[in-house]
């Protein structure tokens, strides 16, 4: 797994379970204060906290790690087929569909790294396939995968509000709240224990690192709310379509495909909703997406992963409407058109396969390797950490979690507010790392360690080159080590 920790979320999930598994209580061990964890729920490190159990010793329990993710992508693999076939799709169809699943660049990527998205996934549709059983105790058991799906991501706080309604709309009270009562005590317990753990503080790290609302109204509020919604509508639709069309060609053009690729999607959703066809899933990705687009971080292809499945198939649906249309028209020339529109979509399907294809079996691999690359830069630098610095050192690290389970020395990594990336305020972002030493010594962190790699999940070439030129001219910072693409400072 060389490219672990490279999004953040996975190091500090990885952390927070070995907290768990090492009876230290739900923690991240990483930061300086070792506070609670109460940004993540529980379930999905205690999940991981089996591969610590399994092999406590870092990095070799990570091939433990592969082998869970790889497992839950099967168990996502057979809810998917099932639910099709709930669904009524014909045995073809179902296994057409699951193949697409199974081949998809993004659904691989996650389902071999340590995120929370495709275990999320599977208790969702576990969820949704059990509510669709009959019966009053059934509906109550159904409320048991949705609430482990609410203790895997707080994201699934959706299925509260889109189930119980659907079976309110049907009349089916007790239903409604049978299913309510087998979730809301998971809701409850862990917004109690969130708030009884949490740290109140003013820094915005911690509040980055432990408190999800409150890190939201610190980058959405009434002067930005209108350029974040437009935002995150273009990255979601942005972010569904490339699920189909990945984003390896760059252009207008090609974004403005892709977006009209998510709109079939959508619109193929709606068709089988009104045909009575998966309205329950429906239901839970309009609350999701509702929820995405008010969010503080641009909902690209890992935040819709959830709903993949049913935009695929609302795709296929769409697809074969247009196509039965375009074959089924009374005018020629109406005929005509309309197949060669069915021709340019299939064309464009087709390309969507490809470059998926080319995704799995070659560029995640190109990408695997040059992840190794830098990381037998960092382990040079977590050497000479571990050989060179006090135990308690504390150190400023963009890959904070990984530094810490490679030396055991605590630290954080400096967040950039998404605020300014909604308003395109590039001195912000330049300006947080021009005033490090000032940061570092309010949060006493003792050294710095940067590479050239640093900020590429959050910022573009530009704002990165020029964060690296303005750290090799900070005279405040003395280089103390240098291994390939970074840097240990002493501010």
């Amino acid at each position: 797994m060389p490219q672990f920790a490279g999004l953040h979320d996975d190091g500090v999930l990885f952390v927070s379970a070995k907290s768990l598994a090492s009876g230290e209580g739900y923690r991240i061990l990483s930061l300086p204060e070792a506070p609670a964890q109460t940004k993540y729920p529980v379930l999905y490190p205690l999940y991981l906290s089996f591969v610590w159990k399994l092999n406590a010793k870092f990095p070799d329990n990570l091939q433990v790690g592969t082998l869970l993710s790889w497992l839950l992508l099967v168990v996502l693999l057979a809810l998917a087929w099932r639910l099709y076939r709930d669904d009524g799709w014909t045995d073809w169809r179902v296994w057409v569909l699951v193949a697409l699943l199974a081949v998809n660049p993004y659904l691989i990527l996650f389902g071999c790294t340590l995120f929370s998205e495709v275990f999320f996934t599977c208790w969702v549709l576990a969820a949704l396939l059990a509510a669709r059983r009959l019966g009053v105790s059934v509906a109550l058991l159904a409320g048991l995968p949705a609430a482990c799906a609410y203790l895997s991501r707080t994201a699934g706080i959706a299925l509260l509000v889109a189930v119980p309604p659907l079976f309110l709309w049907k009349r089916e009270w007790r239903r409604a709240a049978a299913f309510a009562a087998g979730m809301l005590p998971a809701v409850i317990g862990w917004t109690l224990w969130n708030r009884s753990h949490l740290m109140h503080t003013a820094d915005p790290t911690l509040i980055y690192y432990t408190d999800y609302l409150r890190y939201q109204f610190l980058n959405v509020g009434f002067d930005n709310l209108a350029v974040v919604l437009w935002k995150n509508l273009d990255q979601l639709l942005y972010g569904m379509g490339s699920l189909v069309l990945p984003k390896v060609l760059d252009g207008l053009p090609v974004k403005i495909l892709t977006e009209a690729l998510a709109v079939a999607m959508i619109v193929g959703a709606v068709r089988l909703a009104r045909r009575g066809i998966a309205v329950d899933y429906a239901l839970f990705a309009l609350v999701s997406a509702g929820i995405l687009l008010i969010w503080h971080f641009p909902p690209n292809e890992r935040f819709v992963l959830p709903f993949f499945p049913l935009l695929l198939a609302g795709l296929v649906a769409e697809v074969e409407y247009i196509v039965r249309a375009a074959r089924r028209h009374k005018d020629f020339g109406q005929r005509v058109a309309g197949m060669m529109i069915s021709g340019a979509m299939l064309f464009v399907l087709a390309t969507g396969l490809a470059l998926q294809l080319y995704l799995t079996f070659v560029f995640l691999e190109q990408s695997a390797e040059k992840s190794r690359a830098k990381l037998r830069d960092q382990r040079a630098a977590y050497s000479w950490i571990s050989a060179n610095l006090s135990p308690s050192a504390t150190i400023l690290s963009y890959d904070d979690a990984l530094l810490y389970l490679y030396t055991g020395r605590r630290g954080n990594y400096l967040p950039l507010l998404p605020r300014w990336w909604y308003a395109e305020d590039h001195a912000s972002i330049i300006g947080a790392y021009r005033n490090l030493q000032a940061y570092c010594r309010n949060r006493g962190l003792e050294y710095v360690y940067f590479t050239s790699e640093d900020l590429q999940r959050e910022t573009g070439d530009e704002d990165r080159h020029e964060v690296e030129r303005v750290m090799h001219e900070n005279r405040a910072l003395k280089p103390i080590f240098q291994a390939g693409i970074g840097t240990i400072y002493k501010p």
